[in-house]
């Protein structure tokens, strides 16, 4: 196997795993599915902040 064909085949993997997970964090039913997938997409993609979470949901602020 040659070092591009292997390449483009871990290429095609990672960009469908993103697909997946950003499909999932989008749509997906259950509010803890979501948040998983997106900190799964926070870990995979550079660059991507992760926003605090709290037990009950609310957006933490400065004054908080």
């Amino acid at each position: 196997m040659t070092i591009g064909l292997l390449s483009t085949i871990v290429a095609v993997f990672y960009g469908a795993t993103i697909s997946i997970l950003a499909l999932t964090a989008t749509f997906a039913r259950r509010r803890s599915l979501r948040r998983e997938a997106r900190s799964t997409l926070a870990v995979l993609v550079p660059g991507r902040a992760v926003e605090p979470q709290q037990a009950d949901g609310a957006a933490v602020g400065p004054g908080s």
